[in-house]
């Protein structure tokens, strides 16, 4: 897979939060698209997310690492795997949504990948401080030309 790699998603994630808004814990769950979508169904994964900046509680700026697997139904392909790790910005809008970006490197962790450029767009609506519904649009790709 030398050839440019973009995998773009949309997910629905649920995090939930942990020790008063700076540490939270997500599930991914996808439908690949593009290149993805041709030997890929379905992607799980998982995102740890730490808050550092909590500016009045408007803006909150952190990192995050995770874990995705791209189911594989290609020939002998082993299931393609990443490993994201980014930077995280999220505004609060009005008092239960918020919007934001991932915007990072994703490591590959399969053979046949490298990993590339990670950006993640998101919004989410916010229960009770606790728990955290995502929409989102994943992509991941190389340098190639």
């Amino acid at each position: 897979m030398k050839k440019l790699l973009f995998i773009a998603l949309m997910v629905f994630a649920f995090q939930f939060n942990a020790n008063a808004q700076t540490f939270k814990v997500g599930a991914t769950l996808g439908l690949p698209q593009q290149d993805a979508e041709a030997f890929s169904d379905f992607v799980l994964g998982i995102d740890v997310y730490y808050y550092f900046a909590d500016i009045d509680e408007f803006l909150n700026i952190g990192g995050t690492a995770g874990f995705r697997n791209y189911f594989v139904d290609f020939g002998d392909l082993d299931d393609a795997s990443f490993l994201p790790v980014a930077v995280a910005g999220r505004i609060k809008l009005f008092d239960t949504l918020n919007a934001g970006v991932d915007v990072g490197y994703a490591i590959g962790l399969t053979d046949y990948l490298d990993g590339g450029f990670y950006f993640r767009p998101v919004i989410g609506f916010d229960f009770a401080d606790t728990f955290e519904l995502i929409a989102s649009y994943e992509s991941i790709s190389d340098n190639a030309t």
